[in-house]
């Protein structure tokens, strides 16, 4: 994968793609591929999106776009807020940044309804009602092990001075669950990211002492939770999720099926976005902001006019 462009890049790659058949146009910068791909299905004709690489990239290409005056009104971006919503550092304020009130894509997409849509046949459910109720189960064993772990990641990034690695969780998801009741081990978890973590500057004991201090600060808040965390810990309590609370045998053989080949995050985060509907959009924060972008940059739009 190609390294991301720097925002003064970014800004030179609008203006050298600027033909005459351009005008009119608006420009889109969002974060990555999957951003790329969510809303290539909203979007207009008439505005071209563009994968900055990262956060960053596409707050710093916000404020290079200034330097062209005929670029101010058509340039927006889209970049998930993350931990700025719980603990801000005020660097999401720049002109022409959207973004929801839930911490990125992921959590914006996942929810009982767009879970249910995916499992009803040829899923492993053939009853709407039955698939919404194992959806809401499997969200919510998947949500509070997100949040607990998002008490790591909010001490890890209050405190750098502990040099912890809370990324080191990746490919190692089941290892922080506890099987009996399907919840986070909190002491397992601090040893986990200590070990993980090759310059750590702090102990296990002193990382539970610090993690105990924001879980009594930010208890059970989904502001916590980070997307790719709540995709990888779902897929970990899936099978352990269903035999708590239904007994179909037959069902049960359908989701293992189900299973094999909704093998990884990546394939089920797919899944879900092509479930996830026009009207479900319509009822989050950043569609009424790009409403807003629309209506303060006319006639420069974003989203399609019938959505």
């Amino acid at each position: 994968m190609q390294p991301a462009n720097t925002g003064k890049e970014n800004v030179t790659e609008i203006l050298m793609s600027l033909p005459v058949n351009k005008k009119g146009f608006s420009f889109l910068f969002v974060e990555g591929r999957d951003d790329t791909r969510f809303w290539g299905r909203y979007k207009t004709d008439r505005c071209d999106i563009f994968p900055a690489g990262n956060q960053e990239n596409v707050i710093e290409t916000l404020r290079f776009k200034n330097l062209r005056r005929d670029l101010r009104r058509r340039v927006a971006g889209i970049a998930d807020p993350d931990f700025e919503l719980i603990d801000p550092t005020g660097k999401l304020l720049v002109d022409d940044l959207l973004h929801d009130d839930v911490p990125d894509l992921e959590n914006m997409i996942v929810s009982r309804k767009t879970i249910a849509r995916a499992m009803i046949k040829p899923g492993p459910f053939k009853e709407l009602a039955e698939a919404e109720n194992f959806a809401q189960n499997w969200l919510d064993a998947g949500l509070q092990l997100s949040i607990d772990y998002g008490y790591f990641r909010l001490v890890a990034r209050q405190n750098r001075k502990f040099d912890l690695v809370p990324n080191c969780i990746q490919g190692s998801y089941g290892s922080y669950i506890q099987s009996e009741n399907l919840q986070l081990d909190f002491e397992a978890t601090a040893q986990n990211m200590i070990d993980g973590s090759p310059k750590v500057k702090v102990s296990a004991d002193e990382l539970l002492e610090a993690v105990r201090g924001v879980e009594d600060k930010y208890l059970e808040s989904r502001l916590l939770v980070r997307g790719k965390d709540l995709l990888n810990f779902m897929l970990c309590v899936c099978l352990p999720v269903f035999e708590k609370t239904s007994g179909d045998a037959s069902v049960r053989s359908r989701l293992e099926d189900w299973l094999r080949v909704v093998r990884d995050s990546e394939e089920l985060f797919k899944r879900l976005q092509r479930k996830y509907e026009c009207e479900d959009l319509k009822c989050t924060k950043i569609y009424g902001r790009i409403g807003n972008w629309e209506s303060a940059n006319t006639p420069y739009r974003i989203l399609k006019p019938e959505i």
